[in-house]
């Protein structure tokens, strides 16, 4: 572990702390597990920590040198603080039970280290630095399992995800980032334990999701939630002949799930993704990217074809190109199609606003503010979008002529 001499000198002064309280202070987690594969532990990581001192211990001990607290995870035992500039987070050793039927954890604390190891979800996290000695702190093996591309709980997997059901999803994550061998029964309690994750919130499936979609090639990871009927229950309209094309695109969960969504109805797409809790202005980035999926496939090259697509996708262009690529060989011949229109368009391409305005459509036609307003807009829009920019004039002789024929 070559950078584990820095990160016991950072935390030196905070060790101290400890040490003169008469407490103990141990590294967990995820920068554990960096250490030991020689990862980036730079001040950019934040630092987990676990003690046998209680939450209103913690706040006592830290005090004289932090520069700011977060008590939001107190009522858990975890108290975040803040000491030149890097982030830490320190937990009270904790052998937590789930109620069968809640979403959160009944907080049972313990003085016992390996007691709050047990209770973590895989053993590549069931490990410990002891500060300051540096002494690794390993009681399930999670080091040799690290080192042979293993996955196992530090429980039975039963026992572990029954206890928090998302960890099954989780599971998929260090499936993918670390290119792990799930064990058989880890497997095994995935395929029947479904049903458990009805408790997981929407907020927290999507969070675990994302963090799935942002490993360099998360198909394993796709494929293990697949193949345990765990996907059905939050992505059913996912196929597996889409998760080959993860890895080809860029490292974005918002690309990413549209390329997993791109054959999906856009019905369908809004319906799943509310259900997740996306965000409204993500859930919109999404349709109007698979929506330029589709579009290209249309062979939108002819120039009206074009205008529309570029207008309605917006910022979207080129990563629909990216998805379009994945659903045929066609995509390519087609957007070097359209690639000639746009040269060929050139500036106009930059502003379709039109001549004239609401205001302006409400004196020329004497009406009041109105549905008529919006289809005389959504006419001229259509007029821009078959041939191009048009003048103000034009636009008086456009709109003349559609209000005679209207009102006939």
């Amino acid at each position: 572990m070559i950078n584990l001499p820095h990160i016991l000198q950072e935390t030196e002064l905070l060790t101290q702390q400890f040490i003169h309280a008469k407490k103990s202070l141990y590294l967990v987690g995820g920068i554990v597990r960096d250490l030991l594969l020689e990862r980036d532990t730079t001040d950019s990581v934040d630092i987990d920590l676990t003690t046998n001192a209680l939450p209103e211990e913690i706040k006592e001990i830290v005090a004289p040198i932090a520069d700011n607290l977060w008590l939001s995870g107190e009522k858990f035992g975890t108290i975040g603080i803040h000491i030149n500039e890097r982030v830490y987070e320190i937990t009270t050793h904790r052998a937590e039970s789930y109620d069968s039927n809640s979403r959160k954890p009944d907080v049972v604390y313990s003085a016992d280290i390996s007691e709050d190891l047990s209770r973590r979800d895989f053993t590549i996290n069931a490990m410990a630095i002891s500060l300051p000695a540096g002494q690794l702190i390993d009681p399930f093996g999670g080091q040799k399992d690290l080192e042979q591309g293993v996955l196992r709980t530090p429980l039975t997997p039963a026992v572990s995800f029954s206890d928090d059901p998302l960890r099954m999803l989780r599971a998929a994550r260090f499936i993918a980032n670390y290119k792990l061998d799930p064990v058989p029964d880890l497997v095994t309690a995935i395929s029947t334990l479904g049903s458990r994750f009805n408790i997981v919130s929407a907020e927290r499936i999507l969070g675990e999701l994302d963090k799935l979609l942002q490993a360099p090639s998360p198909a394993r990871g796709l494929q293990l939630l697949y193949d345990t009927g765990l996907l059905h229950i939050f992505l059913p309209e996912v196929s597996p002949n889409r998760f080959v094309h993860m890895e080809k695109l860029p490292v974005n969960p918002t690309l990413r799930i549209a390329a997993l969504l791109a054959q999906t109805s856009d019905v369908e797409i809004e319906r799943r993704l509310r259900a997740l809790r996306y965000p409204k202005q993500r859930i919109s980035v999404i349709q109007r990217i698979t929506n330029g999926v589709n579009s290209i496939l249309t062979d939108p090259s002819a120039e009206p074809d074009y205008r529309r697509w570029y207008y309605q996708i917006g910022e979207c262009r080129e990563e629909s190109y990216l998805i379009a690529q994945t659903l045929g060989d066609k995509a390519v011949s087609i957007w070097q199609s359209m690639e000639t229109t746009r040269v060929h368009l050139g500036d106009e391409l930059d502003d379709f606003s039109l001549p004239l305005n609401g205001d302006e459509i409400m004196e020329l036609l004497g009406i009041e503010q109105g549905q008529i307003v919006g289809e005389a807009v959504r006419y001229l829009e259509e007029h821009r979008f078959d041939n191009g920019p048009f003048s103000k004039v034009e636009a008086h002789t456009l709109l003349d002529v559609w209000w005679a024929a209207r009102k006939t």
